[in-house]
């Protein structure tokens, strides 16, 4: 029997989905965010996240990795509703779907920085970052260079919009994320061990001149306006030749990072990934995973 999918723009599920789609205030309230593509869900999956609707098209079971996908999503009783690729089009904010859409938890925000199993922490701590692209293109590469969690200011660009979860490719579901909510972030009683390091385009401290083996955390500024003021701590800059203008905050960041790291390494201290996933547990592999 063959059997057609879903074709209505009116019905119930896809006008919620729409809606979590527009609304960060719902999304927030319902603690939920709407994911768009194979890679985020599969990410999702891992980390251990619940799915509440689930949206797929043709397009997602004609590969074995779609059907493998949509198997794993029945284990986990999630809602799903087999769709056209119009309604999934409609929907899409990228030009071609890969034909599924799943509103699924978020990962919790801490409100303290988690501390590392062992070792001194490296915490990435937002200020105002207005791109979505660069917003989760820094917790993408935070994820890469080992950084066990990344702060986010009050006025940051929502990490779980959709550019900016497309932009993380899942490391959203892998770092700890932590919600700042005053400067300079710091519990005297419990984080007196932290060094601010502020990045700055010019006139600061030559970034190789800094003694990355502290623990610290390193505080990204807004595209434009930079970091929005700066309490105790130490600025450093990346020296550049005399035509350059500035780096583009999230390849500023990644510099940064990936030489923490490597300092780190070069003093014999591994890289100690976060002690825990986001949700605190993870899938159990399943058969054909």
């Amino acid at each position: 029997m063959i059997i057609q999918p879903l074709d209505s723009a009116d019905n119930k599920t896809v006008r919620r989905v729409r809606s979590l789609r527009s609304n960060r205030g719902l999304r927030e309230r319902l603690g939920v965010s709407v994911l768009e593509g194979v890679r985020l869900v599969e990410a999702a999956i891992e980390a251990g996240a619940e799915f509440r609707i689930v949206l797929y098209g043709p397009r997602l079971v004609e590969t074995e990795r779609g059907r493998s996908l949509v198997a794993r999503l029945s284990l986990l009783s999630a809602k799903a509703h087999y769709v056209s690729e119009k309604i999934l089009s409609d929907l899409a904010e990228v030009e071609t779907s890969q034909g599924v859409l799943a509103v699924a938890s978020m990962p919790p925000m801490a409100k303290v920085w988690p501390r590392p199993a062992s070792g001194p922490p490296l915490f990435v701590a937002i200020d105002g970052i207005q791109d979505p692209g660069n917003l989760g293109t820094i917790v993408r590469t935070a994820q890469a260079a080992g950084v066990h969690a990344v702060g986010l200011s009050k006025g940051t660009v929502d990490i779980f919009n959709s550019k900016s979860l497309r932009a993380t490719a899942g490391s959203v579901f892998e770092v700890p994320l932590v919600r700042l909510e005053e400067e300079p972030w710091l519990d005297p009683a419990t984080d007196g061990d932290l060094t601010l390091v502020y990045a700055v385009v010019q006139g600061a401290m030559p970034y190789e001149e800094f003694d990355w083996t502290k623990p610290v955390i390193l505080v990204l500024g807004n595209e434009g306006h930079g970091v929005g003021h700066q309490e105790s701590g130490q600025a450093v800059s990346i020296p550049m030749v005399p035509s350059a203008n500035s780096l583009n905050v999230a390849s500023a960041a990644a510099v940064l990072m990936f030489h923490a790291t490597y300092v780190r390494r070069q003093a014999g201290m591994p890289v100690v990934p976060p002690s825990a996933p986001v949700f605190g547990r993870r899938r159990p592999a399943t058969v054909g995973d």
